[in-house]
């Protein structure tokens, strides 16, 4: 598999990082920012490993708005600097709009938040690991207390006790986050960081692919990269009723096809994309999720 040379790693990392930190200052102190919480109605409960938010950093929203909007049937609430991602109504991520410099490179992607029981306790040992602190710990109005980090290997993700609790654990919906996934060059090493950070039960290997279990519920995976070239990082997964006819449809929107649906078993019902502005994430058909979790 092969992925085209602007999405490669080169520049990325630093100006993502840039970006990022930019976003998360917005999001603990700008007035005009109103976040929403990540379960609606309050649930009070917390599941530590659960992915629980996603928010796309993006130079262009009203763009974004238009492809994903046409691609996944979502809808927009605008909150000030801050847009409510809503599908059939269910708040379940959010958008804000970077804007590079002058002759600067703007970096778009998607930035999923991560529940932890600690995140104060979590981000000592992100240090101790040799992770970064980009941002935090620090508490985000509406949202719960958060820090921004990247671990050992680079990949940046949300660390976040949510202010209300986490969302319930329920089937996937049709154009909703099915899940993430962590691409890494060393997969053991990054095993034992995430299985040592959160607490996950266990964990199953499959071919060049692991799954991050708490409770017997499946929370998030581990790829081994497939291109060295490529950025280490999580990569959000979207659960689709048509393959093919989401794929068709991207580049008429101005997105692109990274890797089509293969011809092997593991691969034949996913597919990696780029919306417009470049940001990556996956689309799986998926028949069904198993148990619960949670604390």
């Amino acid at each position: 598999m092969t992925i085209p040379q602007r999405f490669r790693r080169h520049t990325v990392p630093s100006m993502a990082i840039i970006a990022l930190l930019f976003t998360f200052a917005a999001l603990n102190g700008c007035s005009t920012l109103d976040l929403t919480p990540v379960a609606s109605p309050a649930t009070h409960k917390h599941s530590p490993g659960q992915i629980v938010w996603h928010d796309l950093l993006t130079q262009d929203v009203a763009q974004a708005e238009d492809f994903y909007g046409q691609l996944f049937g979502w809808d927009f609430k605008h909150q000030g600097a801050y847009t409510v991602v809503l599908r059939d109504g269910q708040a379940i991520g959010g958008m804000v709009e970077i804007k590079p410099k002058p002759n600067g490179r703007g970096v778009a992607r998607w930035i999923a938040s991560l529940s932890v029981s600690n995140v104060d306790q979590a981000v000592g040992f992100v240090r101790e690991r040799g992770g970064k602190i980009h941002e935090g710990p620090v508490d985000m109005r509406h949202r719960g207390r958060g820090a921004l980090i990247s671990d050992p290997r680079g990949a940046q993700i949300l660390l976040l006790r949510s202010a209300d609790g986490d969302p319930k654990d329920k089937e996937p919906a049709i154009n909703d986050w099915l899940w993430d996934e962590l691409w890494s060059s060393d997969p053991a090493a990054s095993l034992d960081f995430y299985q040592t950070l959160v607490g996950y039960s266990s964990r199953e290997s499959r071919e060049n692919y692991w799954i991050l279990k708490m409770n017997g519920k499946w929370r998030a995976g581990v790829r081994g990269l497939f291109d060295k070239k490529l950025e280490q990082r999580w990569v959000p997964v979207i659960r689709v009723a048509d393959l093919q006819k989401i794929s068709g449809v991207v580049t008429k929107l101005g997105g692109r096809v990274l890797i089509k649906s293969g011809t092997a078993e593991e691969d034949k019902q996913t597919a990696l994309l780029a919306d417009p502005s470049g940001a990556l994430f996956m689309i799986q058909k998926w028949p069904g999720i198993a148990t619960e979790g949670g604390e």
